[in-house]
């Protein structure tokens, strides 16, 4: 098509390099199909296949792509910023809805790793209107390190960052991290949305209750060791053994594992809630009156939090909310991260993970059975993932899992300090840890 050269030319103008890689590459048809949709525009048929398993998706609206684009727009752009950032370029048609909507002094950084669909969309419409825009700035290369780096530099408070969905399922396979993180933002974005109304009432609620900072144990259990215990599949095959170390080790326990542990005689130091949700009162239903302290996010359950009559601790991860900012912890997206931060702001040494599997062991949800209601075993998931296990098996996980396995990972990194074993015996191969039986470190490091 004759506009393909102008395209070409625009995008010359502004990044050489880009221009070359795209006049050097070669589309490989088996992994995309154009189809017209139903208002005479085009979509894009993506196969994706990572080795495991095949998925198709659909880059824009099969019907009226334009339509779909200007939905999108609004939704994501009602509050705009001067400096906004959209991963995905797809076909271009959000983007020209985008730019509609920025003032003229606004700037749009386009990203995208997917030369292959970027030439694609130079070749099916004419984008002369949008390259020529100077609002529009292009961070599109196959250089993933390049590309992390002008992203790294460009966010902040102030700066918007959105993501077009589709585009993900794009970014090439050997790209798998940046996929991940892409993915993961995604979903955080999107669980923060839908809980923010939740997280603000426990929040005004919680604030009432009159209880020390955990920030006051930071430090009291330097190197003895911490046993952070999950609600894995695999505490079925170990939690008997923590009656052997009571007393000589720190046992934290994440709720949902508080009620296995008791089951079988294994009473915790101390356990830990962090979801808004009243649901959580199921991990204490019967159990309110214990003495064993519990350690409640500031915005969890308040609820679950104000049913309990035990001793309390409250634990704040944004500064903004703290007199003391060397109290604030991390809690990393899910409770056993968060036990995982404190843990370490306590001084423990070596840091025990039991029941951390970090995926469907043996396609179970959780120790102990269906606490909240699921089925005993696992189906399959929209956003199911696999992952290699302690003995080189492959897993069924998902994509917040991951995420975890990958903050746990990266923490141990910035902790060389302190020795961290995996006793799960079962689940994720947690990099960064030792790995062994729970009977075994008892005998090596429990006197």
């Amino acid at each position: 098509m004759e506009f393909f050269k102008e395209n070409l030319d625009l995008i010359r103008k502004n990044d050489y390099i880009l221009y070359r890689k795209l006049l050097e590459l070669d589309i490989d048809n088996r992994n995309y199909t154009i189809i017209e949709t139903k208002n005479g525009r085009y979509t894009l048929k993506v196969r994706d296949y990572d080795g495991i398993r095949e998925t198709v998706t659909f880059l824009h609206s099969k019907y009226n792509p334009d339509r779909e684009a200007a939905n999108f727009a609004k939704m994501q752009f009602s509050e705009k910023s001067k400096i906004n950032i959209i991963y995905g370029f797809g076909l271009g048609y959000h983007i020209e809805k985008i730019l509609e909507i920025l003032d003229i002094d606004d700037i749009l950084y386009v990203v995208d790793l997917n030369l292959e669909v970027f030439k694609i969309a130079l070749k099916l419409n004419d984008l002369r209107h949008i390259l020529s825009d100077k609002r529009l700035k292009f961070i599109i290369s196959d250089d993933e390190k390049w590309v992390a780096k002008k992203i790294k530099n460009l966010l902040s408070d102030e700066n918007k960052f959105v993501i077009y969905p589709p585009s993900i399922k794009t970014i090439p396979n050997k790209y798998s991290y940046f996929k991940f993180l892409m993915e993961d933002w995604n979903m955080k974005k999107s669980v923060t949305e839908k809980w923010a109304e939740l997280l603000k009432d426990n929040f005004e609620k919680n604030k009432k209750i009159v209880c020390e900072n955990i920030g006051v144990l930071f430090n009291s259990y330097k190197n003895k060791p911490i046993i952070i215990v999950s609600a894995g599949p695999s505490l079925n095959k170990n939690k008997y053994l923590l009656k052997k170390i009571k007393g000589k080790a720190f046992i934290f326990s994440v709720g949902s594992a508080l009620k296995p542990l008791l089951k079988v005689g294994v009473k915790p130091d101390m356990f830990c809630i962090i979801d808004p949700q009243p649901i959580t009162y199921k991990q204490i239903e019967g159990f309110e009156d214990l003495d064993i302290p519990l350690v409640f996010l500031n915005t969890a359950s308040a609820y679950t939090v104000s049913k309990y009559k035990g001793p309390k601790y409250v634990a704040v991860n944004r500064s903004s909310e703290l007199e003391k900012s060397e109290y604030l912890i991390d809690t990393g997206g899910s409770v056993a991260t968060a036990v995982m931060d404190m843990a370490i702001k306590f001084g423990g040494n070596p840091i025990v993970f039991i029941g951390q599997d970090l995926a469907f062991t043996n396609g179970e949800h959780h120790a102990d059975g269906n606490m909240y209601g699921e089925e005993e075993k696992v189906k399959s998931l929209p956003n199911m993932r696999k992952i290699r296990g302690q003995n080189g098996e492959i897993l069924d996980t998902t994509l917040g899992l991951l995420s975890f396995k990958y903050w746990i990972e990266n923490k141990i990194k910035d902790n060389p300090h302190i020795e961290f074993i995996n006793a799960t015996e079962g689940g994720a191969y947690i990099e960064g840890c030792k790995h062994m039986k729970l009977q075994e470190f008892i005998d090596k490091y429990i006197v």
